[in-house]
């Protein structure tokens, strides 16, 4: 029998409970205070107070408000159909639903608007539903170009249906060679490695958003937004091309924030998701190649016990960098059946945001938890967050590549080769054949009892206590 390892005895991490409270109004005051003290208090999620959109649906009663955007529709009730609107003015939008009285169906739409909009939602986006509205899109097609310019929004309690349909947000043209915007919050923040000045869609505010068989562009920020849940957000998408042409994220999760993609395809110039504190992310099925991370996972004016969640199965993810990119957060990762590919050769690097935002821990952090299972991993495994553990669990997985700094949990079907140096804390109980190295490679490990071991194919296990 081979022999074995006597890994050290761990107790099992705990989440503690983020009681998330925080609501728009709050964000917006810590917002200012942060990038604008002492000056005129700046709300960029209210929109144009004169916006106007084509036609307007509030408590079930449809008006039309807005003519000169109108080019022609049809009515049956609160069923919108044959739908033509093209708005030159920024403050021009397509249809806007609000009220529990209202159901509405928009279909076989054609919405073009231009011009610089202004906040997040509301009469002047594609398609608006708040207050408790319930709006479903059919056979739609909804561009929009200028900063802000939304094409589709849900907040406030409502709940949004998109099948087979395009949403593209161009936004305004940006690069060396355009002036920079200044305006605040009309550009993402820097902590978000990205660029550009529109989303295509965006969820807030207790609602519930779901695609299907759909196209969601952006050239920059995001195609699938979310921002301040006040408790609870869900978004999902299935069978979706999901695509971000210049830079920008495909979906986003901000904390109280649940997002759910089936099947779908990610072609995106940055990242497929960003996690943001105590947000999660569940992808089955999909499709993903990342320009730069598949995801961001950070955490910036935060709670110390936040946790990111994300569970990725049967997927084919390739990225740029590193496959993920933890910053400065506790996060919960679970790989199942997928397939990882790295340009640089990183599965998973956790470092320290230089946000001077970014959250602290608490005294004793939750850390990061990545457990792969039935996978084949070529990458590093890189752990540089000296404020918080980072424990690995591999389960019926074959990893070659560095570990740097983890804590490593196998079972007996998984195997490890370790094509660089690497140091390790051994946490379960590992036979030594379950272990390889090169010639010229050493594994420092910690364990329960210390002792040196020459690998089968040259390299060197050392065991300290």
């Amino acid at each position: 029998m081979a022999e074995k390892i006597i890994g050290k005895k761990k107790e099992n991490k705990e989440q503690e409970h983020a009681q998330i409270t925080l609501k728009v109004s709050d964000l917006v005051t810590a917002v200012n205070k942060i990038l604008n003290p002492g000056g005129e208090v700046f709300d960029w999620f209210a929109g144009y107070p004169d916006g106007k959109a084509a036609i307007e649906i509030r408590d079930g009663d449809v008006q039309i408000v807005n003519e000169k955007a109108l080019m022609s529709c049809d009515t049956d009730g609160q069923h919108i159909y044959n739908l033509k609107v093209v708005g030159y003015d920024g403050k021009d939008g397509g249809v806007y639903c609000e009220g529990e009285n209202t159901d509405a169906v928009i279909e076989n739409a054609y919405i073009t608007l231009e011009g610089d909009g202004r906040g997040v939602g509301g009469p002047d986006t594609g398609v608006s539903a708040r207050k408790g509205a319930t709006v479903t899109i059919k056979n739609a097609v909804i561009n929009g170009y200028g900063r802000s310019r939304f094409c589709t929004t849900a907040e406030t309690g409502s709940r949004l249906y998109v099948y087979d349909s395009v949403l593209w947000s161009h936004g305004q043209p940006w690069g060396d060679e355009y002036d920079p915007i200044t305006e605040p919050m009309a550009t993402p923040p820097s902590s978000l490695l990205i660029e550009g000045n529109s989303r295509a869609h965006c969820t807030m505010t207790n609602s519930y958003s779901y695609f299907y068989d759909s196209k969601i562009i952006c050239d920059g920020w995001g195609a699938l937004s979310t921002e301040g849940a006040e408790g609870f957000l869900y978004l999902e998408a299935n069978d979706c091309d999901i695509i971000a042409t210049k830079r920008g994220y495909g979906a986003y999760a901000d904390p109280d924030c649940h997002v759910y993609f089936n099947r779908c395809n990610f072609d995106v110039a940055d990242m497929s998701i960003i996690l943001a504190g105590k947000g999660d992310g569940h992808f089955s099925g999909c499709v993903c190649q990342n320009g730069t991370y598949f995801a961001l996972i950070h955490n910036v004016n935060g709670l110390p016990e936040e946790v990111g969640e994300m569970e990725v199965k049967d997927s084919q993810i390739s990225a740029g960098k590193e496959v993920v990119l933890v910053r400065s957060e506790n996060a919960d990762l679970r790989f199942t059946r997928c397939e990882l590919s790295s340009d640089i050769g990183v599965i998973l690097r956790t470092e320290e945001n230089d946000d001077p935002a970014r959250t602290l821990p608490s005294e004793n952090p939750f850390g990061i938890e990545a457990a792969f299972e039935e996978m084949r991993l070529e990458g590093d495994i890189l752990h540089e967050d000296a404020a918080r553990e980072l424990r690995v669990t591999l389960t019926k997985t074959y990893l070659t590549g560095a570990i740097q700094g983890a804590q490593l949990s196998m079972d007996a079907r998984s195997f490890w080769y370790a094509d660089r140096d690497s140091e390790v804390t051994f946490t379960s109980d590992i036979f030594l054949n379950q272990i390889d190295a090169p010639l010229g490679v050493t594994i420092c490990a910690k364990g329960e009892k210390a002792g040196e071991y020459d690998l089968h194919s040259g390299g060197k296990l050392i065991v300290s206590e």
